[in-house]
Protein backbone atom coordinates (compact mmCIF):
# COMPACT_ATOMS: atom_id res chain seq x y z
CA UNK A 1 0.00 0.00 0.00
CA UNK A 2 2.69 2.55 0.78
CA UNK A 3 5.53 1.31 -1.23
CA UNK A 4 7.71 2.59 -3.54
CA UNK A 5 6.41 3.86 -7.00
CA UNK A 6 8.72 5.03 -9.63
CA UNK A 7 7.92 8.71 -10.38
CA UNK A 8 10.14 8.95 -13.29
CA UNK A 9 8.26 9.74 -16.38
CA UNK A 10 11.06 10.11 -18.68
CA UNK A 11 11.26 7.88 -22.03
CA UNK A 12 15.11 7.69 -22.13
CA UNK A 13 17.35 7.88 -19.34
CA UNK A 14 19.27 10.98 -18.46
CA UNK A 15 22.24 12.32 -16.69
CA UNK A 16 22.83 14.88 -14.56
CA UNK A 17 25.28 17.77 -15.05
CA UNK A 18 25.26 21.42 -13.77
CA UNK A 19 26.87 24.04 -16.19
CA UNK A 20 26.47 27.32 -17.05
CA UNK A 21 25.59 28.33 -20.51
CA UNK A 22 23.74 30.86 -23.36
CA UNK A 23 20.96 30.36 -25.44
CA UNK A 24 18.95 32.85 -27.78
CA UNK A 25 15.12 32.71 -28.47
CA UNK A 26 13.86 31.95 -32.33
CA UNK A 27 12.46 34.90 -33.33
CA UNK A 28 12.29 37.30 -30.69
CA UNK A 29 12.34 40.67 -31.07
CA UNK A 30 14.91 41.76 -28.38
CA UNK A 31 18.23 40.60 -29.61
CA UNK A 32 21.50 39.07 -27.30
CA UNK A 33 21.74 35.74 -25.44
CA UNK A 34 20.54 34.96 -22.22
CA UNK A 35 22.56 33.25 -19.48
CA UNK A 36 21.20 29.38 -18.40
CA UNK A 37 22.11 26.69 -16.13
CA UNK A 38 21.85 22.99 -17.75
CA UNK A 39 21.30 20.87 -15.54
CA UNK A 40 20.06 17.27 -17.38
CA UNK A 41 20.84 15.88 -20.44
CA UNK A 42 18.91 12.71 -22.30
CA UNK A 43 18.99 11.53 -26.04
CA UNK A 44 15.44 13.43 -25.91
CA UNK A 45 16.66 16.69 -24.72
CA UNK A 46 17.96 19.00 -21.78
CA UNK A 47 16.93 20.72 -18.67
CA UNK A 48 17.56 24.34 -17.98
CA UNK A 49 17.19 27.08 -15.60
CA UNK A 50 16.79 30.41 -16.73
CA UNK A 51 16.01 33.96 -14.84
CA UNK A 52 13.41 34.29 -17.47
CA UNK A 53 9.62 33.31 -17.46
CA UNK A 54 8.48 33.53 -20.72
CA UNK A 55 10.07 30.90 -22.63
CA UNK A 56 6.98 28.15 -22.68
CA UNK A 57 6.51 26.80 -26.06
CA UNK A 58 8.95 29.11 -27.26
CA UNK A 59 11.93 27.48 -29.81
CA UNK A 60 15.83 28.34 -28.46
CA UNK A 61 18.71 27.52 -29.77
CA UNK A 62 21.40 26.73 -27.22
CA UNK A 63 25.70 25.90 -26.35
CA UNK A 64 26.42 23.50 -24.06
CA UNK A 65 29.27 20.63 -23.64
CA UNK A 66 28.79 16.97 -23.42
CA UNK A 67 32.13 15.64 -22.15
CA UNK A 68 34.28 16.86 -24.41
CA UNK A 69 32.24 17.81 -27.31
CA UNK A 70 30.91 21.24 -27.58
CA UNK A 71 26.94 21.15 -29.18
CA UNK A 72 25.07 24.03 -30.72
CA UNK A 73 21.35 22.87 -30.87
CA UNK A 74 17.49 24.21 -31.48
CA UNK A 75 15.24 23.18 -28.85
CA UNK A 76 11.72 23.37 -28.14
CA UNK A 77 10.47 23.78 -24.47
CA UNK A 78 8.18 21.56 -23.28
CA UNK A 79 7.60 22.13 -19.79
CA UNK A 80 7.76 24.80 -17.84
CA UNK A 81 7.82 25.60 -13.39
CA UNK A 82 8.94 28.30 -11.06
CA UNK A 83 12.05 27.45 -8.86
CA UNK A 84 12.80 29.72 -5.98
CA UNK A 85 13.67 32.90 -8.01
CA UNK A 86 14.36 31.06 -11.24
CA UNK A 87 12.36 29.34 -14.18
CA UNK A 88 13.26 25.43 -14.97
CA UNK A 89 12.86 24.09 -18.57
CA UNK A 90 12.72 20.94 -19.84
CA UNK A 91 13.64 21.29 -23.61
CA UNK A 92 13.16 18.78 -26.66
CA UNK A 93 15.59 18.19 -29.50
CA UNK A 94 13.73 18.98 -32.51
CA UNK A 95 15.46 17.69 -35.64
CA UNK A 96 17.28 14.11 -34.78
CA UNK A 97 20.71 14.12 -34.85
CA UNK A 98 22.92 10.28 -34.96
CA UNK A 99 25.84 12.10 -33.89
CA UNK A 100 24.49 13.67 -31.00
CA UNK A 101 22.64 10.61 -29.87
CA UNK A 102 25.82 8.60 -29.59
CA UNK A 103 27.85 11.49 -27.76
CA UNK A 104 25.09 11.70 -25.40
CA UNK A 105 24.03 8.05 -25.25
CA UNK A 106 27.79 7.45 -24.45
CA UNK A 107 27.67 10.62 -21.49
CA UNK A 108 25.44 8.77 -19.87
CA UNK A 109 26.51 5.50 -19.79
CA UNK A 110 30.07 6.89 -18.48
CA UNK A 111 28.09 8.81 -15.89
CA UNK A 112 25.63 6.13 -14.64
CA UNK A 113 28.28 3.24 -14.60
CA UNK A 114 30.30 6.21 -12.26
CA UNK A 115 27.65 6.51 -9.89
CA UNK A 116 27.38 2.48 -9.30
CA UNK A 117 30.67 1.96 -8.93
CA UNK A 118 30.76 4.92 -5.91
Amino acid sequence: MFGKKNWEKRRDPRADCFQSSYFVVENETRPGTNECWINNVSVGGIGLESDRNDLQNRVIKTLYKIGSHLRQDHLRIKYAARLLSKWRYGCQFIAPDEQRTQIITSYIDKNNSTKKTL
